[in-house]
């Protein structure tokens, strides 16, 4: 006769259950073929034994979909294993990454305890469960009084056979399972098999919990972060900043008021006071002000209180090393916070701390910016002031004169050169290469031109004669880079002075 559950009850099982499940079958019907020719005593016994196991899985299957806590699980199990396998007593210990124990709790006669602290850490540190742990590896003794390893807790457990299993998370061992039974040789190889199976569901419930208990913890914080951060943006003022703190002070952590305190430019911590608030007890504001001030001074958590009226809490707003204010929150008739709401106070001030930061640096940034842009205009008027002068000064020079680029296009000309040598205007000469300007010079008459000595390293001199309208003129040509030795040239200065 065999145990089975509904088709719909199957279909909602997770895929490491039905597994299990299935290797637990394939089991028991390898038990069944072996034990085919065997007395009927012996087979009914071997049955009653599989659907005792097997039942012990489904159950707890059942029971870990519904627990989220796990100090609930650990129970449910302990206590699963003492009524299936009728065991002297059993017990969970884990322990965290860094060694420091979470949970230690032991099942005897139905009642589930925990494990005095020292208790639990010599067996961990000194006993067989210690070893398990950090071995990964399960162990079976059939006789406890045989092996040193086994550190007994109470007078009962001086004798015995002894299952201890890893429980495992994520690939690591984070706990142990030991079932103790008081006589010798009490234990089977089928034994072994299904404690390992209910180690490990045990790790698998334990995962899933301790993952979904810091979704929920991270959801809560997101969300209040999320809200709170909507509004911290660098477009607000500290007076704004001010008024959704205590808004969401009220809100997300039941304080009676949310306080702001900054330091000014003296050093002195002020008040941001929102704008149109509701003037506050002038006791209460004494006594933020007073936490306040110590948690600046002493970059800690700071409390005043509780007194007769009121108990606060200021936290340290520090950005980048620097203290730059407080935050401090006023409860009531000695209200008190929950031991889940420090984190999100934490991350709650850090976001304050970068936002205030992020204000000041907005608002300085913007004064910075205005001082530039006077300074900016009054520079460009100098500029335009001192271009405009030099200009004329320019133009007036009785030589001619021509800018290049080091393309040789014409950048500029002065207005001698444009009438006396070009015979056109400037704008018919700048932007142009220097080979169009030779090719209109050419076109006014006849042209000899000499090179001189002395031409070298960007440096030319050469003469000129031009002859025009039966009119002979002469000049003198010098080119020279503009710029400081050792820098590429980019432009050339060129002057032509008429010679008598």
């Amino acid at each position: 006769m065999a145990t089975s559950l509904p088709s719909d009850s199957l279909a909602a099982l997770p895929h490491a259950e039905l597994l299990a499940l299935v290797r637990e079958l394939r089991t028991a019907n390898e038990y069944m073929r072996s034990v085919a020719h065997a007395p009927p005593s012996a087979a009914q016994s071997l049955l009653d034994d599989q659907l005792r196991r097997t039942s012990l899985l489904t159950q707890l299957a059942i029971e870990f979909r519904e627990a989220l806590d796990p100090a609930t699980i650990i129970g449910q199990t302990l206590r699963a294993v003492e009524a299936h396998l009728v065991v002297a007593d059993a017990s969970i210990i884990l322990a965290g990454v860094d060694g420091v124990i979470e949970f230690a709790t032991s099942v005897s006669d139905g009642a589930v305890n925990p494990i005095a602290p020292e208790l639990a850490h010599d067996l961990i540190e000194q006993g067989l469960a210690g070893w398990v742990l950090r071995h990964g590896s399960s162990v079976a003794l059939s006789d406890v009084a045989r092996d040193r390893r086994w550190l007994q807790f109470s007078e009962r457990q001086r004798s015995g056979s002894v299952i201890v299993i890893p429980i495992r998370q994520l690939a690591a061992t984070h706990g142990v399972l030991t079932v103790h039974r008081g006589a010798p040789y009490a234990f089977s190889s089928h034994d072994l098999i299904l404690l390992e199976g209910v180690a490990a569901q045990l790790g698998v419930a334990l995962s899933a919990s301790r993952h979904q208990a810091g979704e929920r913890q991270r959801r809560m914080q997101a969300l209040a972060l999320l809200s709170v951060s909507q509004f911290l943006s660098a477009e607000h003022t500290l007076t704004e900043l001010a008024a959704v703190l205590h808004e969401k002070s009220v809100a997300v952590f039941g304080a009676q008021a949310g306080m702001l305190f900054l330091a000014d430019p003296s050093g002195e911590l002020r008040p941001v006071l929102p704008e149109g608030a509701q003037a506050l007890d002038p006791a209460l504001t004494s006594n933020a002000a007073g936490a306040a001030r110590l948690a600046w001074a002493s970059q800690r958590i700071a409390t005043t209180g509780p007194s007769a009226d009121s108990t606060c809490v200021a936290m340290p707003l520090i950005n980048h090393g620097q203290t730059i204010g407080a935050y401090a929150l006023l409860h009531v008739n000695n209200g008190t916070f929950a031991p889940s709401a420090w984190s999100l106070l934490t991350a709650f001030t850090n976001v304050i701390a970068a936002a205030c930061a992020n204000i000041g640096l907005v608002t300085r940034l913007t004064e910075h910016t205005r001082s530039l842009e006077d300074l900016v205009a009054q520079r460009t008027r100098q500029v335009q002031r001192s271009r405009d002068a030099l200009r004329v000064i320019f133009d007036n020079l009785r030589e001619g004169i021509l800018l290049l680029d080091a393309g040789d296009r014409v950048l500029a000309a002065n207005r001698n050169f444009c009438t006396e040598v070009a015979g056109t205007h400037p704008r018919e000469i700048v932007g142009r290469s220097y080979a169009q300007l030779w090719q209109r010079i050419e076109r006014q008459g006849s042209l000899k031109v000499e090179l001189l000595s002395g031409s070298a390293g960007g440096r030319q001199r050469l003469t000129v004669r031009q002859e025009v309208a039966g009119t002979t003129r002469s000049y003198l040509v010098e080119r020279s880079p503009v710029g400081g030795e050792g820098r590429p040239v980019e432009q050339y200065i060129e002057f032509w002075r008429e010679q008598p």
